[in-house]
Formats: C-alpha cells, sequence, structure tokens
C-alpha cells in the first residue's frame, strides 16, 4: 500500500483537493511535501486570509509546503524515485499525488455541434444551442447574475439536473445557483458560501477554535469562508441568498450574536 508510515509523498497543487490529500496523508505518517506554483496556496479560490490559515494548519501538522515553485519533472525509471522542481531543487518521493484542476470534457458536445463557452453553454432551463440536448453539471456554463459561471460542485450537479430533468418534461423552470462547498481537513471543517469573484476586502471574525472570512465588495456581502463555524457558515449563506449584507464591523466583532443579522 502507497500510504504507510514513512512513506514520502509529493502532492501537486495547492487547491482543496491537493490538501485534503495532504491532510490524510500526515495523519497517516507518511512524510508529505506540497508544491503549488502559484504565490500561494489557494489562491485562485480563496483570500490570502484563508491561505493563511490552512499554511499554519498544515505546517503544524508537519507537512512541508512550497509555494511559488513548480514541477519541473519526475525523477526515476519504471517508478518515481523523486522530482525536480522549477527552482532547481529535487526532493525524494515514493509516490505522486497530482490535483492541479480539471478541463470540462465537450468532445461529445462539439462533436454535436454545440456551442461552448468555458464548457457547455446552456441557458437558465438546461438547454443547448441544438434543439432536444440539454446539460447539466461541471461540464455546463449558465447565466448567473448577468454573466456566465461554470461551478465544480457536488451541490450544483445535484440541484441543476434535478431542474433541467423537470424542464426535460415540461416544467419550464430556471436554475437559480446557490453555491456552497466544503472541505474536510485534520479536524477543520470548511464550508464556503458564494462565490468570492470580485472582492475588494475580507472582514475576518475569529472564535474559540473556529475562523471566518467574510469577502465584501464595496458594503456587499459576497462569500463566507467558515472554518470549524457552522453558525457563521448558516448565517452568511442565508444572508447571501436573500442578498443582505450586514455591517463589516458587526462582522468582525465576536461578541455580535450572528443570528441577530438575519433579522429584518
Amino acid at each position: 500500500p502507497r500510504f504507510s508510515k514513512g512513506a514520502k509523498v509529493l502532492i501537486v497543487g495547492g487547491g482543496y483537493i491537493g490538501l485534503e490529500a495532504a491532510a490524510v496523508a500526515a495523519k497517516l505518517g507518511l512524510e508529505v511535501t506540497l508544491v503549488e506554483m502559484a504565490d500561494r496556496i489557494l489562491q485562485r479560490v480563496a483570500a490570502p486570509e484563508t491561505s493563511d490559515y490552512f499554511r499554519a494548519l498544515h505546517e503544524g501538522h508537519g507537512v512541508t509546503l512550497r509555494e511559488g515553485v513548480g514541477l519541473e519533472r519526475l525523477l526515476g525509471e519504471g517508478h518515481v524515485t523523486g522530482a525536480r522542481l522549477s527552482d532547481g531543487t529535487e526532493i525524494a518521493a515514493d509516490f505522486v499525488i497530482t490535483g492541479v484542476g480539471i478541463e470540462p470534457d465537450i468532445a461529445l458536445a462539439k462533436a454535436a455541434g454545440i456551442e461552448i463557452d468555458n464548457g457547455i453553454k446552456v441557458d437558465a432551463q438546461g438547454r443547448t444551442s441544438v434543439p432536444g440536448i440539454w446539460a447539466a453539471g461541471d461540464c455546463t456554463s449558465f447565466p448567473y447574475r448577468g454573466g456566465r459561471i461554470r461551478l465544480e460542485s457536488v451541490p450544483n450537479a445535484i440541484d441543476q439536473a434535478e431542474v433541467v430533468a423537470e424542464n426535460i418534461l415540461g416544467a419550464g423552470k430556471e436554475y437559480i445557483a446557490k453555491p456552497w462547498f466544503w472541505s474536510d481537513q485534520y479536524d477543520v471543517k470548511l464550508q464556503i458560501a458564494g462565490l468570492n469573484a470580485g472582492y475588494d476586502r475580507v472582514v475576518t471574525r475569529l472564535g474559540e477554535g473556529s475562523a471566518s472570512f467574510w469577502y465584501y465588495l464595496g458594503e456587499t456581502l459576497l462569500a463566507v469562508d467558515a472554518a470549524n463555524d457552522p453558525r457563521g457558515y448558516m448565517v452568511g449563506k442565508r444572508l447571501i441568498e436573500a442578498g443582505k449584507s450586514p455591517d463589516p464591523a458587526l462582522v468582525a466583532d465576536s461578541q455580535t450574536d450572528l443570528k441577530a443579522l438575519l433579522k429584518p
């Protein structure tokens, strides 16, 4: 078995998938090195504050994080023995896990002549550009708040598919995405509500054993990253879905009763 105590694993990619793999390996007693070519882990999906939180978490569990460094090549013949990084350093590895993102599989759609736009382009009900063909899930891009998005998440794949199935049967319903995500690492449960794209500031709320990071654009709340903070997640999600934005100063104050922010 690869995951045996003392084995050396190299993880390529510092997104949530790579970090979750690192957490599992570290808990099992492996020697874990993670490399991320961007300047920081989670750079594409989270604020520096969230990156800092998870960097400290992983380093506290003995994981070696190498940020701003890419993978040049793997070493070994017939079986990996290590890797050379973009800064010229070499590290030993018994095996490698790669988590560097995905691209939507659009080959079948293209062959069918369907319009492509960051995935299979569908309207709000799930129709593609070709009559009689519908699509749902991670492979689709759909209308969202005046633009288009493609969501890679289990909740979206389920919720969108249910609406599209109803529409195939004639329901005529628009799919209104309510983005949420999660990640489990060590004893930390991260719950994310909303999409942080375009934020211009982050408000940090700290509790005993918990932390949450609230993304704002001006005075508008866009998203919340809640680490071991189910109440912060629940309140943030409900506020975002209702289009409400609490005063950032109240959010940052640990004495504020978050549930009170939901009152009209």
